[in-house]
């Protein structure tokens, strides 16, 4: 990404958008063409995709948002906690020393609507209640489900519960690409937050049926856990790389690892650097030591103490390789660009269709975080009472010279930091944001493993078998799904991972 000087100003009217399906885009644009910020324009796609991808997020899930605005930089961390009255020593483990992945206990307090409101608060400019008019619109009268969607709809099936099954399988099997899937208890759930806000989720009716569905599938979640549930802005993370800035959510957030993992291969030299096997090498072995601390690391900061991102940057040349990964759930990533706002939001109910716990009277399904708890009492990241799991979803977004030029994401878990450097490689490399998203990868599995896309290079497969990994099989692998904006030399770009169903696009609005 060859650059002198400051980045030129943005284009009058210029926008950049890239979501996880083209009904999701169209929101975004519409929103723009409304006069809507980037924000506004990065909750309505969200919104959308959470009726047309319930199996990766919606309003019973989280988000996470990186918000650049000239050169503020802000971050939403919108994660919801484990109830009140949890009980640890209760919950059976998954065989892997965490909680299950599926019913009542894997369920944390949905935090995606009030993210969106304290969002909108701080950015949007459309009223707050037209912002969600596309997707209201949208589960009134149905949306084309994707090839991609479709196949994850299917695959997640057995791990729904009554209400959930009733809701998501109705005609008794998945919709298939193509097919027009309709939700218009979602539709009325979204109008009455349109109207009323979002104590709609939190307080009232929907949030009695949230705690019931979570009880009856033998989780521990109250009334209060709710109704005092709140966002919190963060402190961003921010990471230079020469003149650039790598900027993402601190913990309980996994953006470390991406962070921990750009600035050992800036120093390196190896980020600057031509892909060959063993810049390759450098990439895996970076990534692999800085899962390894977040693994041992990542917690809640309101609850336990964690390292300070200066100690762990010290330790993480030593910290070791071959090491566990975290799991790898799904997730949608929105980027949006207009004027002088870049957005990076992201969003997930973690595994496909969350914990399984279906919330009937509103039309959602109840994410899974809890699953990121250890049930090892004495690891910084234990399940306790009113405490915020391991979180993976990522945004990031790249500043040169404190401006905005780049918001990242990749949908997939563990897949999200190791997506993201990889094509932040390509893009510092001059590559255009398409071909880096499009470009092959590779995955560390955990334990040593590793898997790539068959068009990587055999030159990089060979150099990762002898630095000592083990090169594995890639069948029915999860190599991300990305979507990202890029400001250069003025003008926008986008692009839309074709692992996924989305699309990009850059068009002039206004003035």
């Amino acid at each position: 990404m060859v650059s002198t000087g400051l980045p030129p100003s943005p284009r009058r009217g210029e926008v950049a958008v890239a979501t996880g399906h083209p009904l999701a885009t169209e929101a975004a644009l519409e929103t723009l063409r409304a006069g809507g910020s980037a924000l506004d324009a990065a909750i309505a796609a969200d919104a959308v995709m959470g009726f047309i991808e319930p199996m990766s997020t919606g309003i019973g899930g989280d988000v996470m948002a990186v918000v650049a605005e000239g050169s503020e930089i802000a971050v939403l961390n919108g994660s919801g906690r484990a109830g009140m009255a949890v009980d640890p020593s209760s919950v059976a483990d998954n065989g892997h020393g965490f909680v299950p992945s599926a019913g009542g206990y894997a369920v944390t307090v949905p935090g995606a609507v009030g993210a969106w409101w304290d969002l909108h608060e701080r950015y949007g400019r459309l009223p707050w209640g037209q912002v969600f008019a596309p997707a209201i619109s949208a589960a009134t009268d149905g949306g084309v489900v994707g090839e991609v969607g479709s196949r994850l709809w299917h695959r997640a099936r057995r791990r729904l519960g009554p209400a959930a099954e009733a809701l998501y399988f109705s005609s008794g099997t998945a919709p298939v690409a193509g097919a027009l899937w309709r939700n218009p208890t979602l539709a009325t759930t979204l109008a009455r937050v349109a109207a009323d806000g979002p104590e709609v989720i939190y307080t009232g009716r929907i949030a009695a049926d949230i705690v019931n569905s979570v009880v009856a599938a033998g989780g521990a979640l109250a009334a209060a856990d709710l109704s005092t549930h709140r966002s919190e802005w963060s402190d961003p993370l921010r990471r230079p790389l020469g003149h650039y800035e790598v900027v993402t959510a601190p913990p309980n957030c996994q953006g470390m690892v991406v962070a921990l993992a750009a600035e050992l291969l800036h120093e390196s030299g190896d980020l600057w650097a031509a892909q060959s096997g063993p810049v390759t090498v450098a990439m895996a072995e970076a990534l692999d030591r800085s899962f390894s601390l977040a693994l041992d690391h990542v917690a809640d900061p309101a609850v336990v103490d964690v390292p300070s991102y200066a100690t762990l940057r010290d330790m993480v040349s030593g910290a070791r390789l071959h090491g566990p990964m975290p799991y790898g759930p799904g997730t949608v990533f929105t980027a949006v660009a207009a004027g002088d706002q870049m957005v990076a939001l992201v969003s997930s109910v973690c595994d496909r269709f969350g914990a399984g716990v279906g919330v009937a009277t509103g039309g959602f399904v109840l994410q899974s975080r809890g699953r990121g708890f250890s049930l090892d009492a004495s690891h910084p990241n234990a399940l306790a009472p009113g405490k915020r799991p391991y979180h993976t979803i990522v945004p990031t977004i790249l500043l040169e010279h404190g401006m905005p030029v780049l918001s990242i994401g990749v949908v997939g878990g563990i897949m999200q930091p190791q997506g993201q450097i990889q094509i932040l490689h390509h893009v510092l490399n001059g590559a255009g944001i398409r071909a880096a998203i499009e470009a092959p990868r590779f995955r560390l599995l955990g334990d040593g493993q590793v898997t790539a896309e068959p068009d990587l290079h055999s030159a990089d497969t060979a150099a990762l078998a002898a630095a000592g990994y083990e090169v594995v099989n890639a069948d029915k692998v999860d190599f991300g799904g990305a979507q990202a904006v890029l400001r250069r030399d003025g003008g926008l770009s986008a692009a839309s991972d074709p692992r996924r169903d989305g699309v990009a696009i850059v068009a002039t609005v206004g003035d």
